[in-house]
């Protein structure tokens, strides 16, 4: 090369370009570049008419003949015709004006035959180099420029400083069609994709990018260029004048820039891996050392900044990878063109123009490989860490203003991405698209005004939505459907109105791409359809007409599809009627709207199965509170619609809906709200009341507002709170009835199990909000025997906080201290008694204790025992038949608790008249023996009682129901394990019987009686010795001529238990015992013996001594051998284990041994009798040692009468 010539890019673009085309190409390809060129050159501007010069020259040295070839055919083309286009060329006021071009060619032809071989020179300069010169001097004017160019030196000559540097800054894509298009043309003209984005320089202040574009002279050079370095030249050649061209592009001209990415792109096509040992070479280069001339070039205010040539380089490994041949691509894409494209990224400052040309290099790197035909399983392996880049690019975009085209360009780079192998996962493309969408949704629009931000906004929506097409790709199925929607659900539910018309729009597009991409293919998830529709559908009431208008396309959308995929009926009334729904949305009045919404919920629905209808509400639902006042109402408005429409179809359905509307009902906070979705409720109780309110029931305690605000609703509707007040009744009282098979789906729910607490609950609120005008007089019998029924089954148990097991959660926190099965069930009882308006009633309840009777379970029974008396003497006795016939139910339920306390009440309704005057009594008497054979001991004891009350109720049925009363009685007086509290049941029971029978009525029953009887004389229970005495006296009141020697029998044998018991220590049983005794006194048939008897105080002792002392001396006088035998009995009481009994047992043998006859003391054992009286000296009561001591006095006195009376005394 010259030694002269320009250092600048410029000079060194002509020159190269002419020593190529000199060297390297054929004929025939030189010539269409060299006529190429001539046309495109400017023949005004002094760079450009001496860079063509220079180059014509150059391509002589070895291309003479198709030079000259060429410069005679531009000559005739030129002039060819006036039509032509080129005629222009002539005019004066144009560039290529006549005599300038003239000038042009003149010097063209001198440098010719200065450049050209000397054997070619002599060949050629006569014809046609001179005789051409001449030719355009005389056909021209001598003092026009091109004349004085010829005469003159030139004023910047090749090679002089400056000398095709160009000062233009020209837009557009470069270069431009050849004016006479021929095959090799297309070989230099650009290729999909050639036209680069440059940043400008106005660009690095602002971050706007704009299309840049060179001159079509300066576009040509360079694509000349690469063209024939790509086809025309050794390597070693090639590399040596790429790697000049590096060195002196001026990296801050952008178009310069642009040009020599160009030039390397198209010298890629045939020599990729000289290009990348080139732009290898020059980085290394570049950096070698601090003292090489070249580490100026990363100074600040160097025109070959740090990052502007790491972004030429970047762009330069993606443009080589655009234009370099398949196979080769596929070789170098990962390393080292990736490579360094994300080397030179990582290790810069990462600013505006650095993100644009990294990412405009991932597009062209990505498309290139996405054009190769046959990838089959290629691999793109930096893909992971281009995503990654990208990903940190859009992140760290700003969310609140677009003031660059980055987020834009990132979006199409992960499209372009996208489609290469390994492809994005699920997951990732979820995270790809969440965060594009976060980067462009939460964008305001711009402003009418400002054009430059509307077309970068704009610009990024499409992206946006490019990327979703691209991503939706891989995943076009109703899973990867399911996956956008959620990702858009947020900004679809944002407060901020431009964010949800984007995101509307968004779920259209996804919509149009899904049913043009899979249409009827696949079919939606079952319940997909009725959430999709849930999201969007409140949207048909935005405040935004916009949005409400892309609402309504996405339901139509979602319509269609359903209906095509489960060929439903759709017909042409529908559609229009769905139209005139989308006019009528234009409407501003939102009372309208919701109207219409309503409107297009009617239509919607008939396409929904009940699966899909649940997945709606549940979606509804959740979205309560997401939004304003509106969308609840349009949410709200949908469910009360298709509630309305399909409630009685819902019955599998009904747990799942009200689970929902219950879930999220606490958030609702309007009121008018609210009471639509407690409408809802209360429709599907009308239609299904078991599953609603097992569904109801199973919710946590304590209540929360939002449950009890829905009973307070039932309780406004009295009939419908009755209703449920008898349902509620039934599920406390299921508890007690056997167990029955469930013989339709309303069964299972009216079976299933449910929280007792809640149940009480919930019957307490009602009792308590329902209208007091009402008394509810019907109700109130099955309410109190329910809830003595639940207050029986809870005593004797621990009562504790329960875990509720509820539709969606378990409670497990502690219960407020009046929470408790007990307590809710008490304020629920004293409820309905206030509600009966008796104040007398009140205060007899309170003055008696009931309720704390009630709440102990030491006194439960007693309690409902006061409770059921109180009932029975009501002056409101309308209810005590009812509650008499739930109480003999009850006692047949298989539940104890049951059982006991119905049998509890029971026994004061026994003891009335009612059970037979309403022909009740057999019913009551055959539930009450089954009662009295049951092994558990409570139960036992009330059935006897209730047995013995019919004395009291129904005295004149006693006789016909006589046998089964002895036999349950006489029973309960003997066997194995019989309580005490059982045999005293039936001791009174007998007592209470014998008023009313005779004594033909006992039959064989009297003998047992009276032997059991005396056979609890000495029993250590007082009240078994009570009730004992007192039956053994009804018998002697009973006892008639038949049995009168029986009798007169056991009383012989009773005799000295009753006269020593007359000192019982229980003064209950010592009075009975009494009174019995005297009773007893006509069986000994003595005159004597009953005058003298005194009853006034026959307890005290020295009445009892003096009675016992007459008494002995009658035996004695009459009966010596009973008396003597009493003594020997009463003897074997000294042991006894009652210290009175005892001392009484000591005092009636002394009387008795001062009252026997000679006879019989000697047939006492004196020694045997001293003993045992001599023991109870050691007795540890002091009245018991004073008496033997006095009875043993007695003792020796009586024998020494003995030894005084005995013939051996005598002696």
């Amino acid at each position: 090369m010259e030694s002269g010539e320009n250092v600048k890019a410029g000079g060194f673009l002509y020159r190269a370009l002419g020593f190529t085309l000199a060297t390297g190409l054929e004929a025939d390809k030189v010539e269409v570049l060299l006529l190429e060129l001539l046309y495109k050159t400017d023949y005004s501007d002094d760079f450009d008419w001496e860079g063509v010069i220079l180059c014509f020259g150059l391509c002589a040295r070895g291309q003479v003949k198709t030079v000259l070839g060429v410069l005679h055919d531009f000559e005739e083309r030129i002039q060819e015709s006036e039509q032509s286009w080129q005629i222009g060329a002539w005019r004066k006021d144009h560039p290529w004006r006549r005599e300038t071009v003239k000038g042009a060619l003149m010097v063209m032809y001198s440098r010719v035959a200065s450049c050209c071989h000397p054997q070619m020179l002599l060949t050629h300069v006569d014809n046609p180099i001179t005789a051409k010169i001449i030719h355009h001097c005389y056909s021209s004017s001598h003092t026009t420029p091109g004349a004085h160019r010829c005469a003159v030196p030139r004023r910047c000559p090749p090679g002089a400083p400056g000398w095709g540097g160009g000062s233009v800054t020209l837009h557009g894509y470069l270069g431009t069609a050849s004016p006479t298009p021929c095959p090799d043309d297309a070989l230099l003209e650009p290729r999909a994709g050639d036209p680069p984005l440059a940043v400008t320089p106005e660009a690095r202040a602002g971050g706007l990018k704009r299309p840049l574009s060179l001159s079509p002279l300066q576009g040509f050079l360079y694509r000349a260029l690469g063209f024939t370095l790509a086809t025309g030249l050794e390597a070693d050649k090639v590399e040596v004048l790429l790697l000049e061209l590096l060195y002196k592009t001026d990296y801050s001209d952008d178009f310069d820039q642009e040009g020599v990415i160009l030039c390397f792109g198209l010298c890629a096509r045939g020599q990729v891996k000289t290009v990348l040992g080139v732009l290898h070479d020059f980085e290394e280069r570049i950096q070698e050392s601090e003292q090489s001339w070249q580490i100026g070039a990363w100074r600040k205010d160097h025109p070959w900044r740090r990052e502007t040539v790491k972004g030429a380089l970047m762009v330069m490994y993606s443009r080589v990878a655009s234009c370099c041949h398949p196979q080769m691509l596929l070789t170098h894409v990962d390393n080292p063109i990736t490579a360094k494209i994300i080397h030179h990224y990582s290790s810069s400052c990462q600013d505006i123009c650095l993100k644009l040309a990294f990412m405009k290099s991932v597009v062209q790197v990505t498309d290139a490989i996405k054009n190769i035909k046959d990838l089959e399983d290629f691999q793109f392996a930096p893909k992971v860490t281009l995503t990654g880049i990208v990903m940190a690019i859009i992140k760290a975009e700003p969310t609140d203003s677009l003031v660059s085209p980055v987020r834009t360009m990132a979006m199409d780079a992960l499209s372009y991405l996208s489609k290469l192998k390994p492809f994005y996962s699920t997951e990732a493309s979820s995270e790809l698209m969440d965060i594009s969408t976060h980067s462009v949704i939460s964008l305001q629009p711009p402003g009418e005004s400002n054009e430059s931000i509307k077309t970068l906004y704009t610009n990024a929506l499409r992206a946006l939505e490019q990327l979703m097409e691209g991503l939706m790709q891989r995943h076009l199925d109703p899973k990867g459907l399911q996956e956008m929607v959620h990702l858009l659900e947020k900004w679809i539910l944002s407060e901020k109105e431009w964010e949800r018309e984007k995101a509307v729009n968004l779920h259209l597009r996804l919509m149009q791409i899904y049913v043009q991409s899979i249409g009827v293919c696949i079919p939606l998830k079952l319940g997909q359809f009725g959430s999709l529709v849930g999201l969007i559908a409140p949207g048909t009431c935005d405040s935004h007409r916009k949005t409400r208008l892309a609402s309504m396309d996405v339901l139509a959308s979602l319509l269609d599809l359903h209906a095509c995929q489960t060929c439903s009926s759709w017909g042409a009334s529908k559609e229009l009627e769905l139209e005139k729904c989308k006019e009528d949305l234009q409407d501003s009045d939102m009372e309208k709207i919701f109207g219409v919404s309503s409107r297009i919920a009617k239509v919607a629905c008939l396409q929904f199965n009940c699966d899909e209808v649940v997945s709606l509400v549940q979606k509804l639902c959740e979205n309560f509170g997401a939004m304003d006042l509106q969308h609840d109402k349009a949410s709200v408005t949908w469910i009360c619609t298709f509630l309305q429409m399909r409630v009685k179809e819902l019955e599998d359905k009904v747990a799942e809906i009200l689970g929902a509307i219950l879930v999220h009902l606490p958030v609702v906070d309007h009121r008018e709200v609210r009471r639509l979705l407690i409408e809802g409720i209360l429709l599907l109780a009308h239609y299904h009341q078991e599953t609603v309110l097992t569904v109801l029931l199973r919710q946590p305690l304590p209540m929360e507002s939002h449950l009890t605000e829905v009973w307070l609703a039932v309780a406004e509707n009295v009939p419908f709170a009755r209703t449920m007040l008898h349902a509620l009744m039934g599920r406390l009282q299921a508890r007690f009835t056997p167990r029955a098979n469930a013989a339709s789906k309303a069964d299972i729910w009216r079976l299933a199990t449910v929280d007792p607490l809640m149940t009480l609950c919930t019957i307490h609120l009602l009792v308590e909000r329902m209208d007091w005008d009402n008394r509810l007089l019907d109700l109130f019998p099955d309410l109190i025997y329910t809830l003595l029924l639940q207050l029986g089954s809870s005593q004797g148990q621990e009562v504790v906080s329960p875990v509720l097991k509820t539709w969606r959660l378990i409670h497990t926190g502690t219960l407020p201290e009046e929470v408790t099965l007990q307590r809710v069930t008490i304020r629920s009882m004293q409820l309905l008694f206030r509600r009966l308006k008796s104040e007398s009633l009140l205060c007899t309840l309170e003055e008696q204790g009931v309720w704390t009777l009630l709440e102990s379970s030491s006194t439960f029974l007693q309690g409902v025992s006061q409770l059921a008396r109180l009932c029975v003497r009501s002056p409101e006795g309308c209810y005590r038949q009812r509650l008499s016939e739930l109480a003999l139910r009850g006692m047949a339920s298989e539940a104890l608790s049951c059982r006991i306390s119905s049998t509890a009440v029971c026994v004061e309704f026994m003891s009335d008249p009612i059970l037979h005057q309403k022909k009740l009594l057999k019913r009551a008497v055959l539930m009450l023996e089954k009662g009295a054979e049951q092994e558990d001991e409570v139960l036992r004891v009330l059935s006897l009682r209730a047995l013995g009350n019919m004395a009291l109720g129904a005295p004149r049925k006693v006789r016909q129901y006589r046998k089964l009363l002895l036999e349950k009685c006489v029973s309960s007086l003997r066997g194995p394990g019989v309580s005490t509290s059982v045999i005293s049941e039936g001791l009174e029971v007998l007592a209470k019987v014998l008023v009313e029978l005779r004594e033909g009525d006992l039959g064989s029953a009297f003998n047992a009686i009276s032997e059991q009887c005396r056979a609890f004389f000495d029993n250590e229970s007082e009240l078994l010795r009570l009730k004992a005495f007192i039956l053994f006296g009804k018998l002697a009141q009973v006892v008639r001529i038949s049995k009168k020697h029986f009798f007169k029998q056991e009383v012989k044998k009773a005799w000295v238990p009753l006269m020593l018991h007359c000192q019982d220590p229980c003064s209950d049983a010592a009075q009975a015992c009494v009174a019995t005794l005297f009773q007893c006194l006509h069986c000994w048939g003595w005159r004597a013996l009953e005058s003298s008897a005194d009853h006034s105080d026959a307890t005290a002792p020295k009445e009892m001594t003096g009675f016992q002392m007459t008494l002995c001396a009658i035996l004695t006088q009459k009966k010596p051998a009973i008396l003597y035998n009493f003594l020997l009995e009463t003897m074997t009481y000294v042991k006894s284990n009652l210290s009175r009994i005892r001392i009484a047992a000591c005092n009636l043998a002394g009387i008795i041994m001062k009252q026997m006859s000679a006879h019989y003391l000697k047939k006492l054992d004196f020694p045997a009798l001293r003993n045992s009286l001599q023991e109870l000296q050691l007795d540890s009561d002091p009245g018991v040692w004073r008496a033997a001591l006095e009875t043993l006095n007695i003792l020796d006195t009586c024998s020494q009468q003995r030894l005084l009376a005995s013939p051996e005394g005598i002696a």
